[in-house]
């Protein structure tokens, strides 16, 4: 069983505020982190932001300040926002830092006195946006005069209505001609198309899978890892007049912070190397790493990332002819899965300052609630798919399933509880009927989280919700109560209040301020604590007493649709 798991977010680049897209996945990843601890595992989350590269230097130009001062506002920005929103994260990485900088070196010059990075000349186009080297069938055509975009074609040249841009930031790329580095990925072409048919889960979903692999499928080509014309990043270690590419650095965050580790502490600055219990792995470490990132960085990772730690670690074994091939034993070194985000928009529009339609994460939830914000962002749509968020379907979403489902039904459980006037709590058995539906959804839930599908634990539990609020409309605690004998109503009660606890177990992961008041509401106490240390399978087995004595705030306010 796996003891030890590790979670990482992309690293942000370090060249504006956080925005809504960085909160889906730090989400994403801080939900998943969340439920693997309270499971029991060894875990940690990784986030940080990349510093290192020429849109940082740009970005503190126009703002007239010096490049640290700008990126130390940048990484203030950052641990505001995932503090305001409680991010469990045990670790915030600045690939500026020193400890980044002596693991990207160590890197670099294995890898160069391997022979995998060699000397060459770059000519072609780079897009800062990107921060990444282009071909044509990376680019689109624009109209200039209808601003209509199409794919490019040999048919179609530039002239002057018609521009070949990024897709992705709508900039036309540099032209450029420099001295690089380059990495021979090409030589891993064999070794990455074997790892893949080993690792049928490797991307998630399957279909940004097949997107990678029929990419491999075409061919592979070397790809550069310094820049000659930048002068802010992390020198090379065998040429100083070159500065690492910005992939190449700031993909091996993800080892700085095993290798140098705060252990726990996110504020430690005594590092020590936990790389044998969360990077490398063996028989008696079965240990899991997963990566969240969004799809437009999937190739980086799923492709480049692979082939640097197979370089770094010696993996694979070259046969007589010098091909490199994959062996099982190399998962011992590289990440288990690539959870990939889709992109989405904002009211069926991309997201643009211009439309107004940018949210701010903080803001927004100061105005509506953190919850809103994180049930739609994880149960609007699959991750890995494309979607949209609706504001209005947000507020009515989350007033129908939290404020109505769930809320009312807290609510229905304590003032009638508190109406029996019970001295020494709630206590009785479990109906039999709610007993088999909850064990089947508390696997069901159990496995799509372990599964990393976190749409379809959330669709579960408000499944299993309307299970309960039709049981306590079919047995009526508040006609029952009236009668002599107390008996059933005392049944029924303690019935919806065992499963709603249980309720409230499965989404600490998702909701841990809502849950923490749910559990004193049903005066549950150190709940939390003990969630946190571990105990997420004890509390399920457990047989509670509930001592309910207040019935307080209503747990979820509903919103009003503008």
């Amino acid at each position: 069983m796996t003891k030890n798991f590790y979670v990482t977010t992309p690293i942000y680049y370090g060249n504006g505020p956080v925005h809504v897209g960085h909160f889906y996945s730090s989400t994403i990843a801080n939900t998943i982190y969340k439920y693997q601890k309270i499971s029991g595992k060894n875990a940690r989350f990784t986030t940080g932001i990349d510093e290192n590269s020429q849109k940082a230097v740009i970005k503190a130009e126009e703002a007239g300040m010096p490049i640290m001062e700008y990126l130390d506002s940048m990484a203030a920005d950052h641990t505001r926002v995932w503090d305001h929103f409680n991010m469990d994260y045990t670790d915030f990485i600045r690939t500026t830092s020193n400890r980044h900088k002596i693991t990207v070196q160590n890197v670099l010059q294995k890898c160069f006195d391997k022979g995998d990075i060699y000397e060459g000349e770059y000519e072609g186009m780079y897009c800062v946006g990107c921060e990444s080297f282009k071909k044509d069938e990376d680019l689109v055509f624009r109209n200039k005069t209808s601003w209509d975009t199409f794919p490019v074609s040999d048919k179609v040249k530039v002239s002057e209505n018609i521009e070949k841009i990024c897709p992705d930031h709508l900039t036309t790329p540099d032209q450029i001609k420099e001295k690089n580095y380059f990495f021979k990925l090409t030589n891993y072409q064999t070794w990455i198309e074997e790892f893949y048919k080993a690792n049928p889960r490797f991307v998630n979903p399957d279909f940004r899978y097949n997107e990678v692999k029929a990419f491999v499928g075409r061919g592979l080509e070397d790809f550069s890892i310094s820049r000659e014309t930048n002068t802010f990043g992390i020198e090379l270690p065998f040429d100083s007049d070159q500065v690492t590419y910005v992939w190449f650095d700031a993909l091996f965050n993800y080892y700085t912070s095993c290798i140098q580790s705060r252990a726990w502490d996110k504020n430690n600055e005594k590092f020590i190397d936990e790389s044998k219990v969360f990077w490398e792995g063996s028989e008696e470490n079965k240990r899991e790493i997963l990566h969240v990132v969004g799809k437009d960085i999937i190739r980086f990772h799923a492709i480049f990332w692979p082939a640097m730690l197979a370089s770094y670690f010696d993996l694979g074994e070259t046969d007589d002819k010098g091909i490199l091939h994959y062996k099982s034993s190399d998962n011992d070194y590289l990440p288990n899965e690539i959870l990939t985000g889709g992109y989405f928009t904002v009211d069926g529009q991309k997201m643009s300052k211009s439309i107004g339609n940018v949210i701010d994460p903080v803001e927004y939830s100061e105005k509506y609630s953190k919850e809103l914000l994180t049930l739609y962002m994880l149960s609007a749509f699959p991750i890995g798919n494309d979607g949209d968020y609706d504001r209005r379907d947000a507020i009515l979403n989350f007033n129908a399933k939290m404020a109505n489902n769930f809320g009312n039904l807290v609510n229905r459980v304590v003032v009638l509880t508190m109406k029996l006037g019970l001295e020494n709590g709630l206590y009785g058995n479990s109906d039999n009927e709610i007993k088999s539906t909850t064990n089947k959804y508390s696997k069901e839930y159990s496995d799509s989280m372990n599964e990393f599908n976190l749409k379809e634990s959330l669709d579960n539990t408000f499944f299993f919700l309307d299970v309960l609020n039709k049981f306590a409309d079919t047995k009526a605690p508040w006609q029952t109560i009236k009668d002599d004998d107390k008996t059933e109503t005392i049944e029924t009660l303690y019935t919806l209040a065992e499963w709603v606890r249980q309720v409230g177990l499965n989404l600490y992961a998702f909701f841990p301020e809502k849950m923490s008041e749910l559990f004193a509401k049903l005066g549950l106490e150190n709940y939390a604590a003990r969630l946190e240390k571990w105990e997420l399978e004890d509390l399920r087995k457990e047989t509670p007493v509930f001592n309910i004595t207040e019935k307080g705030q209503p747990l979820f306010a509903r919103f009003e649709v503008e």
